[in-house]
């Protein structure tokens, strides 16, 4: 397929707004994101796409410098548990929205969430637009 193919993308706006909890989806392709507010995280915490494994992103200002972005960015076989206890890490003060990469199949493995963060942190440190933080537990 060749980069300029046309593609539809599916987004759900389960809030009826588009600044609350959004699905999207890209036609013919596996993965499911789901993104929201972290005023949202109990009602984002609900949905069951987030018992699978997959690669997920915290980001907001740097409290420190307003006019930078932070982005953290983890895997875990149980994105659920684990945002769970991000939303206990005092040292997430910067978080303001969360977006989350799994697949509709469960077809996304630990070895492919750990490659995709893997990857995903070299390309935004190469890109220097925002601090990338790294999990390392």
């Amino acid at each position: 397929m060749s980069e300029n193919t046309g593609r539809t993308v599916r987004l759900f706006l389960a809030d009826g707004t588009p600044f609350g909890l959004i699905t999207a989806e890209i036609m013919n392709w596996t993965g499911h994101v789901l993104a929201g507010a972290c005023t949202g995280l109990p009602r984002f915490l609900e949905r069951s796409e987030l018992d699978r494994t997959g690669i997920y992103f915290l980001s907001g200002r740097d409290p420190e410098d307003p006019d930078s972005a932070i982005v953290y960015i983890g895997e875990s076989d149980n994105v659920r548990q684990r945002l769970a206890q991000q939303d206990k890490d005092d040292g997430k003060g910067f978080w303001e929205r969360t977006c989350v990469v799994t697949s509709k199949d469960q077809n996304i493995t630990k070895a492919h969430a750990r490659y995709l963060e893997s990857r995903l942190i070299t390309i935004f440190h190469v890109a220097t637009r925002c601090i990338a933080l790294i999990a390392f537990i």
